[in-house]
């Protein structure tokens, strides 16, 4: 079966009834967005690896008993979260922080010298966005990225960061009230922006 066209939820159906190409199909879809994640959540490019690898071959593992979400995204960003958190938990010589605790960082690497940005005369109001984004704490940088990068609706976003919807709510106004500040602009504007940064970076 061809699933190039197929929705998600259809694709998640027929890895649950043991499809090796509707798994082959979102391993394909996925990937790069979670590893887009997790390089924010830990930039180490092997340990994200790795740690998608384990996701995938824990999903194959347990395709009988997986659970069918709605949108099979924020499943896979939580179940990512998590293993990248489990493996680094063992590590003595490493200071691990709880990724739902303040402290841990979270990168918004979406540098102008990247990829993503490949028209010059953006280059200035793009590093201006991003040295506001990065005056943010992890978690405020976080549930931005979530919100419009991954254009997430706040119920997922409170599933990944294991919050209440109203905390996500509030997190999220606190991040773009901290953004107007520093940039100095209107709501308006900054969604206007922020929408352009995403728009660059799936070029």
């Amino acid at each position: 079966m061809d699933f190039s066209a197929t929705t998600d939820a259809t694709i998640w159906e027929a890895l649950q009834q043991g499809s090796q190409q509707a798994f082959a199909t979102i391993y394909d879809r996925y990937f790069e967005r979670l590893y887009e994640y997790g390089m924010r959540l830990h930039p180490d490019d092997d340990l994200v690896k790795d740690a998608i690898q384990e996701l995938f071959i824990k999903l194959w593992t347990n395709k009988d008993t997986l659970s069918t979400p709605v949108n099979p995204r924020p499943y896979l960003l939580v179940a990512l979260r998590s293993t990248i958190y489990n493996r680094l938990r063992p590590h003595k010589n490493r200071i691990v922080i709880s990724l739902d605790q303040e402290q841990h960082d979270f990168l918004a690497h979406f540098s102008p010298e990247s990829a993503y940005i490949k028209k010059e005369q953006l280059q200035a109001q793009h590093q201006q966005l991003l040295n506001a984004l990065n005056q943010l704490n992890a978690r405020q940088k976080e549930i931005l990225y979530l919100r419009f990068f991954e254009e997430l609706d706040y119920e997922s976003i409170a599933t990944i960061m294991n919050i209440s919807v109203k905390g996500a709510y509030k997190l999220s106004a606190r991040a773009l009230q901290n953004m107007r500040d520093i940039l100095q602009v209107s709501s308006a504007v900054l969604i206007t922006l922020l929408t352009n940064l995403r728009l660059e970076m799936m070029k």
